[in-house]
């Protein structure tokens, strides 16, 4: 068993995503997903589109740094991803 994430509570499961910009682990709900429309990395808002997705946080900071890390062509096994339309949106959600 890995020893970097938390053991969950007993009878619970929640996914656990990696962020393709920082890196860091955090819950299915607290990401956004990009998936390849064409050649072209777009946002799935409803998480439900097919194929390969990446997972990045809705922030700012995370978008820049997986654009400049070229993340997004590893993420999706599409070297020639083009993310330069990708915008993080304007949602704000309550988290309990």
């Amino acid at each position: 068993m890995s020893g970097d994430l938390p053991s969950p509570a007993p009878g619970s499961h929640e996914p656990v995503r990696t962020c393709v910009g920082c890196r860091g682990k955090d819950s299915r709900p607290a990401l956004m997903r990009l998936v390849l429309e064409g050649d072209r990395v777009i946002v799935d808002e409803a998480a439900t589109r097919p194929g390969r997705g990446a997972w990045l946080h809705p922030n700012p900071d995370c978008l820049a740094l997986a654009i400049r890390r070229k993340a997004f062509g590893r993420a999706l096994r599409s070297p020639g991803a083009d993310a330069s339309v990708v915008a993080v949106p304007d949602r704000v959600e309550a988290v309990d």
